[in-house]
């Protein structure tokens, strides 16, 4: 059965003023509660707001090869060096580019011999050079970390005697006792030999810094006009 419309406002009345009295007798409570839910929608607010502006973190870029080539080859002690000044001059024509390999092989002055380099090594400093020979120790790319140089060295044809000292910047798969063919220019230096073979053979090893390593049927099919 529906109650009366005056026995409903009463009824919601009563409540009203049961709670209004309740709010009154508990108003600190009250107080502190709507503070505490205030205060944490306010730190809910800035901490999203927070969030969204918050800067991305920037990856730092990775250290590559070339960092290495452009820090060593802008030093100043590189002009000092013969050995990497004429590194230098490799990176700056293209390095070991197949254009720059080419024109470098085809460019090599071969009246030079090794005779004469062992006697007067400075005055062939810059001078574009080739030789075919065999690997007699090297540091290759499986020991180098990056900004490294590739060591070699190598015996001008097959006399053991006539041994080059070889620097590179460039990837390479090739293992002592490979063939070679050696394309770059003449460092103007010489070194004593070391060792056993200081009393076995006479003369110097000779440097040489190479802008690439070839199969010698590759350098042969260039010098040819093949490519």
């Amino acid at each position: 059965m529906n109650q009366p419309a005056g026995r409903r406002d009463y009824q919601q009345q009563s409540r009203s003023t049961e709670l209004f009295i309740y709010l009154s007798e508990n108003i600190v409570q009250v107080g502190i509660l709507l503070v505490i839910v205030a205060c944490g929608a306010i730190a809910y607010v800035v901490l999203d707001m927070s969030e969204k502006v918050k800067p991305r973190a920037v990856e730092k870029p990775k250290w590559t090869n070339n960092n290495w080539l452009d820090m060593r080859y802008g030093d100043a002690d590189c002009a000092k060096n013969a050995q990497c000044r004429q590194l230098k001059r490799i990176y700056a024509e293209g390095g070991a580019s197949q254009e720059a390999v080419r024109k470098n092989l085809l460019e090599a002055d071969r009246s030079v011999t090794f005779e004469q380099l062992q006697e007067n090594a400075p005055q062939y400093e810059g001078i574009p050079w080739a030789f075919e020979g065999k690997i007699h120790d090297i540091i290759g790319e499986e020991k180098r970390g990056i900004g490294d140089y590739i060591l070699a060295e190598i015996r001008l044809g097959d006399d053991p005697g006539k041994l080059l000292a070889v620097r590179g910047d460039f990837r390479t798969d090739f293992r002592e006792n490979d063939p070679v063919y050696v394309v770059g220019y003449l460092t103007g230096t010489s070194r004593p030999r070391l060792g056993a073979s200081a009393l076995k053979y006479s003369g110097k090893v000779v440097g040489f810094s190479a802008r690439a390593f070839l199969r010698p049927s590759e350098a042969r099919e260039i010098l040819s006009g093949a490519r």
